[in-house]
C-alpha cells in the first residue's frame, strides 16, 4: 500500500504513521510511504526494513499540478490500496482513482489555521467533489467524524472511527531507580542541579524549578505563544513561590517570532528553547506537566504520549482533546485562546506535587487502559482488510507496494 503525506518530518500524525509501519504485521502489509515534499529526521524511526520512502519534493503551489506526477508513480508502483492524510494530499485520491488504485482511504488528522472552525468554502467544496473517489474515511475524533458525516456529506458506514494508539512501553513514567537518580540530583547540596541539565537544558535552572513541557511543531494552530503568554503570567506571579521554567520542543515557522518574544518579554533564560529532539520519550518523564495551547486538535499524539509518560496535561478544550483528558483527573481542560485560564491551570500543577502526581497516575492508567498501540493498529488492519476485501482485493494479493 501507498501512504501519501504532505511531509515526512516531526509531527503528530506523521509520528502515527511511523508507529502503524513499524507494527502491521509484515506478512500482510508492505508499505511505500510518498511524501510530497520532503523527509526529516522521524523517518530514522522507522525500523520495518521493508518501508520505501518516496520524497516528491515538490514546489509550493496547487497540488493539482502534480497530479500527473502523482499518477505516473502510482502507475509504476501498482499498490492494491493508498492512503492519503489531511486536506494538502487529498486531491491525490483523483490520480489514484485514475491509475486504476482498488481501494482508496483518506484519513482526517487535524485542522490547519486556515481550516479553523471547518468552514473554509474553498477546502469544503473540495472535500465535497473528491468524496465519491475514496471508499473510506478516517475520523480520529468525534467532532471530525461530525463534520464529515453533517457539512462534508460522507455516508456513515463510510465513515471509520480511529483514534489514535501510544506505545506505553517506550512513551513510561520514571522507573524507581531513574527517579532515584534525579531526586538525588535534585537534592545534593551545592552540587544540585536539575535533571534536565543533562539532557541539554541550560545549566543555571535551579534544580527544584517545576518544568511544564510543550512537545510540537512551532506553528500558528497550535499556538505555542498563548502558552509563552499564560507563562509570562505565571514567571512574574508573585504568589507562585517555585521557580517554574518552560521547555518547548519542536520547531516551526513561528520559531523566530519566539525569540523575539523572548527576549523582548525577559524570559529567554527561564524558557529552553530544546529545538526537534529524538529523546522525546525521556524529556516528557523529565517534566512535571504537559501544555497543548492548540486552537484546534483532532487527536493528540504528544497529548497521549504524555499520559503515557505519567505527567498531567493541560489542554485547549478543542477538537479530540475532550475525549483524552478527564479534566479534573488526568489533567485539566481550559478555553481556548485564553492566556488567563491557561495560567490559573498551569499554576495549580506548579505549586502542588501531589496533585501532579494523583493526575499523573490516572494519566498513565488511561493511557495503558483505552489508548494502547496494540489497539489503534488492530483497528487500521481492520480497516485495511476490509477495505481491500470490499473492493474484490483478496488479502493475501494486498501486498503490493511497489
Amino acid at each position: 500500500m501507498v501512504h501519501i503525506i504532505h511531509r515526512l518530518d516531526t509531527g503528530g500524525m506523521e509520528n502515527g504513521l511511523v508507529n502503524l509501519v513499524n507494527t502491521l504485521s509484515p506478512q500482510r502489509y508492505r508499505h511505500t510511504i510518498v511524501s510530497l515534499t520532503g523527509v526529516g529526521p522521524i523517518a530514522k524511526r522507522i525500523a520495518n526494513p521493508d518501508v520505501k520512502i518516496v520524497a516528491l519534493e515538490r514546489k509550493p503551489g496547487p497540488l493539482a499540478r502534480d497530479l500527473p506526477r502523482i499518477w505516473r508513480l502510482l502507475r509504476e508502483l501498482k499498490p492494491d490500496l493508498v492512503h492519503t492524510r489531511n486536506i494538502g494530499t487529498l486531491e491525490a485520491q483523483l490520480a489514484a482513482w485514475a491509475a486504476g488504485v482498488p481501494a482508496r482511504v483518506h484519513g482526517e488528522h487535524g485542522w490547519e489555521v486556515h481550516d479553523l472552525g471547518k468552514g473554509h468554502s474553498g477546502l469544503l467544496r473540495t472535500r465535497r467533489l473528491i468524496r465519491g473517489f475514496v471508499h473510506q474515511q478516517v475520523a480520529l475524533s468525534e467532532a471530525t467524524r461530525d463534520y464529515l458525516r453533517e457539512r462534508v456529506g460522507v455516508a456513515p458506514e463510510r465513515i471509520t472511527s480511529i483514534t489514535n494508539g501510544v506505545d506505553t512501553q517506550r512513551f513510561r513514567p520514571l522507573n524507581a531507580p531513574e527517579a532515584a537518580a534525579a531526586n538525588a540530583a535534585r537534592t545534593a547540596g551545592a552540587n544540585a542541579r536539575h535533571p534536565l541539565a543533562a539532557l541539554g537544558a541550560p545549566p543555571g535552572w535551579p534544580a527544584e524549578a517545576p518544568v511544564i513541557g510543550y512537545v510540537g511543531r512551532l506553528a500558528d494552530v497550535k499556538h505555542p505563544l498563548l502558552l509563552l503568554q499564560a507563562f509570562e503570567l505565571l514567571a512574574f506571579d508573585r504568589s507562585v513561590t517555585a521557580p517554574v521554567r518552560l521547555a518547548l520542543v519542536g520547531s516551526g515557522p513561528l520559531l523566530p517570532e519566539i525569540r523575539t518574544w523572548l527576549a523582548d518579554h525577559r524570559l529567554a533564560e527561564r524558557v529552553w528553547l530544546a529545538g526537534d529532539r529524538t529523546d522525546v520519550p525521556e524529556l516528557l518523564r523529565a517534566f512535571d506537566a504537559h501544555a497543548l495551547p492548540s486552537l484546534a486538535e483532532g487527536i493528540s499524539n504528544t497529548l497521549l504520549e504524555a499520559m503515557a509518560s505519567g505527567i498531567p496535561s493541560v489542554a485547549t478544550r478543542v477538537g479530540g482533546n475532550h475525549e483524552l483528558v478527564e479534566h479534573e483527573r488526568t489533567g485539566l481542560l481550559v478555553p481556548s485562546n485564553d492566556a488567563a485560564a491557561l495560567a490559573a491551570a498551569l499554576r495549580r500543577y506548579a505549586a502542588d506535587p501531589a496533585l501532579r502526581r494523583e493526575h499523573g497516575g490516572h494519566a498513565r492508567q488511561r493511557a495503558v487502559e483505552q489508548f494502547s498501540l496494540d489497539r489503534m493498529v488492530a483497528a487500521y488492519d481492520d480497516l485495511y482488510a476490509g477495505v481491500l476485501a470490499r473492493c474484490g482485493v483478496r488479502l493475501s494479493a494486498a501486498l503490493a507496494a511497489g
